[in-house]
């Protein structure tokens, strides 16, 4: 066991890191700048939503994203891919799914993926993530802690690969 974690939980952190990662990639693969920018590289939909399909999946971001963010608009992000139903679907669900409280709560979730921004440097999706643990209750003081630890393991995974260190832990059998 890692983090006091079962492999339930390992794996939970593990999709929550990546589906941050690839958020803050795909933001960034739009450039998207910042959480109030209106500039991308695609344009977001705007109403009326003519596709059924786009306009239920948006109906259903509007109902969770921007209250938990303290804002009245959906995302340019959720805006953006709209434009590619496939695409907006299996990446909301996929938020759904990964972000949803179980071996770790919402709040400990975001702070990981704020956590992956950071070290990504992805403006849009530091925004993004700081914006619903504001609304949810963190103050600067968690965000500084938040940052400490991407700056700590930053620096010890440069170093480490730096040197080429190879790694003396293992696994427990």
């Amino acid at each position: 066991m890692r983090l006091g974690l079962d492999e339930i939980g390992v794996t939970e952190l593990m999709a929550v890191t990546e589906h941050s990662r690839a958020l803050a990639t795909a933001a960034a693969g739009l450039l998207l700048e910042s959480l109030d920018g209106e500039r991308s590289l695609v344009s977001p939909v705007t109403p009326p939503v003519d596709d059924p399909g786009v306009k239920k999946l948006l109906d259903e971001i509007a109902v969770a994203v921007p209250p938990s963010m303290g804002r009245a608009e959906i995302p340019l992000l959720w805006r953006v891919l709209a434009r590619n139903p496939h695409y907006l679907a299996s990446t909301w669900r996929k938020e759904q799914v990964v972000m949803r409280a179980a071996a770790f709560s919402e709040r400990d979730k975001r702070r990981t993926a704020l956590g992956v921004s950071m070290a990504m440097r992805a403006r849009y999706m530091i925004e993004y993530h700081t914006a619903i643990l504001r609304a949810a209750g963190d103050g600067d003081d968690d965000l500084l802690e938040i940052l400490g630890v991407v700056d700590h393991y930053t620096t010890l995974n440069t170093l480490s690969e730096g040197m080429q260190i190879e790694s003396d832990i293992k696994p427990p059998a």
